[in-house]
């Protein structure tokens, strides 16, 4: 026995139209698809191209490029800290702190807000740590907790300022070294 002539459903003929439209707009799609992004076609005729003749090269006067950057040279034996971001800033603003005490805190938060004042770079050294504090004394020699440094390229210090210090006085240090507002 036949199913589907014994079915008694029928499909409605918008349904059917809609599936035909459906068929026909991914055939149409298909088309253009091979079309537009250049799919190949085995039955278009090929075209010859002509060959290429050997250029020479006429000569021509080398360009100056961009004046190159030139190198960031520091002295040696800086701690990490400093010379990295001596790299990026010509004037650094370093915060020599002790992690537990909380006065050391807000000392580096207005470190950090006169440097950013004067556009220049900061950085935070922790001598509680025993690497940093060996670094720092090599580079500062014995120091208090908080200190503040302004470090000039190519790593020479330039202030230095024992205890805490307003912003504004971090600022105008860092500006006297040549940091300039952003």
């Amino acid at each position: 026995m036949n199913t589907f002539a014994a079915s008694t459903t029928r499909i409605p003929r918008t349904g059917l139209i809609a599936l035909v439209a459906l068929v026909a707009a991914f055939a149409l799609l298909m088309v253009i698809r091979l079309g537009v992004i250049g799919g190949t076609d085995s039955s278009a005729p090929s075209v010859a191209t002509p060959p290429k003749t050997a250029v020479k090269p006429s000569p021509t006067r080398a360009t100056p490029d961009a004046p190159a950057k030139p190198a960031v040279v520091l002295l040696p034996d800086l701690p990490g800290q400093i010379a990295s971001k001596l790299r990026y800033s010509k004037v650094v603003v370093v915060s020599i702190y002790v992690a537990p005490a909380a006065g050391d805190r807000a000392a580096v938060a207005v470190a950090r807000q006169g440097a950013r004042a004067a556009g220049a770079g900061f950085t935070a050294v922790n001598v509680a740590n025993d690497e940093n504090a060996a670094a720092m004394a090599s580079f500062v020699g014995p120091v208090s907790s908080p200190t503040m440094l302004v470090v000039k390229r190519p790593g020479r210090i330039v202030t230095q300022i024992p205890g805490s210090v307003e912003a504004a006085v971090v600022a105008q240090a860092a500006h006297n070294a040549g940091a300039r507002t952003r």
